[in-house]
């Protein structure tokens, strides 16, 4: 009966520990781009991956420069690229993969488009943030862009 309780409290224990660590992650603040954005508009970051891991009408799940949170690319049109934050605006939680046009938070359901990251049910009251895109021959990178945190 012990063991049992001592296993209970420490599970308990990690729970708040995670839930403390997720709250006091920084918040990413970017503003949006296309692959089409004008050559030296703004320097490339991160080792970049293909355009082509990207499947068209869906998405790929990179990480952040300098922060390491998950973004999703998407390639909505053959050759447009956008990127969203992957970390809810309410709980900093990871939001699940875009699915039916929208992302799902699994914390407390916070619903976001799929297309501009507006929050389309709360409680988050705040756009998933955005990342800009550049194109390198076949390689894309996220950049940063004003207002960027990374």
């Amino acid at each position: 009966m012990d063991g049992g309780i001592a296993t209970l409290a420490v599970a308990g224990a990690a729970l708040l520990t995670g839930s403390a660590v997720a709250r006091s992650r920084p918040r990413t603040r970017a503003a949006s781009a296309t692959a089409a954005a004008p050559a030296g508009s703004a320097a490339p970051t991160g080792p970049g991956f293909a355009a082509a891991s990207v499947p068209l009408g869906g998405a790929l799940r990179v990480s952040a420069p300098g922060s390491g949170d998950p973004v999703y690319v998407q390639q909505p049109k053959g050759g447009q690229y956008t990127a969203l934050s992957g970390v809810c605006t309410h709980s900093h939680c990871t939001v699940n993969p875009p699915k039916d046009g929208r992302f799902l938070c699994p914390c407390h359901n916070s619903c976001f488009d799929a297309t501009t990251g507006a929050v389309l049910q709360g409680p988050a009251t705040e756009a998933l943030a955005r990342f800009g895109i550049t194109r390198t021959g076949d390689q894309l990178h996220l950049t940063p862009t004003e207002g960027s945190t990374d």
